[in-house]
Parts: structure tokens; sequence; C-alpha cells
């Protein structure tokens, strides 16, 4: 894979998002990755484990954004979404809320994918940078 890390992550999520197919997204992850929820009990090791989880989403629901906002930090890229779905509540695809997903990337492949409910604590998880820009409202 060529290119920044931001640029293989938004091209994998804008591929994924275009087609309603969360094939797009099986590339970008290592055989080795580590996905986790926002839940304790979320975890999934390894690439056939992880799609599992996302293909299953995909599966209950179309995949929607209001807003998405995208910050780099150095091998890591913060991905906020905001939309139906969104909220931390399993389950829960009518209402709308806000994640942050923390892709770590090694290689042009993730090999840690992690969400979070709150910006703040996606941002310090991603490790140090640039000042972050304003949050979305």
């Amino acid at each position: 894979m060529a290119g920044s890390n931001i640029e293989i992550i938004l091209g994998a999520l804008a591929d994924a998002l275009r087609a309603q197919d969360s094939e797009h997204l099986a590339g970008l992850l290592d055989q080795d990755v580590v996905w986790e929820g926002v839940q304790a009990d979320q975890r999934c090791d390894g690439r056939a484990q992880a799609m599992g989880v996302i293909r299953g989403f995909f599966a209950r629901r179309e995949l929607a954004l209001d807003a998405v906002e995208v910050i780099a930090r150095g091998d890591a890229v913060v991905v906020g979404m905001h939309g139906p779905g969104f909220n931390g509540i399993p389950g829960d695809f009518e209402n709308a809320g806000q994640v942050f997903h923390v892709f770590t990337l090694r290689e042009g492949r993730v090999v840690r994918w992690k969400t979070y409910l709150d910006r703040a604590d996606a941002l310090a998880a991603a490790g140090p940078g640039r000042p972050a820009p304003a949050p979305l409202r």
C-alpha cells in the first residue's frame, strides 16, 4: 500500500462507505490485528475475528455518516465518526452518536484498531502530535 497513513485509512473508509461493503476494510488489516470496541469485552485477535465483527456491523445496517474528523498522530490515525449507530451502544443502530477510532499502522497495515467514546481519550491513546483542532459539533 502506498501513501500516508491518512490516505490509506480514508481511502479504505471511503471505498467501504461508497460500496456499503466491509471487504474494502479487510485489506487494511494486518493478519495479527488487535481490534477493540468501546466495551471491555469487545476484543478480537487476528484479521478473521475482526472482520467477523466488521461484517456483522455492515450486515445489520447501512453505513451512514453525518460528519468525519481525521487527525494524524505518528503511526496512528484518529477518525471521529458521527451518525446513526455510532453511539457505543451495541445493537443500537438508530440513535446517532460519535465514536473515535484509533488506527495504528505499521508498513501500511492496521495492527491495532481501538474505539473510544471520548475524543480526548482517543487522542491521548494515539500519542503526541500537533495540537488537535477544535472538536466537530
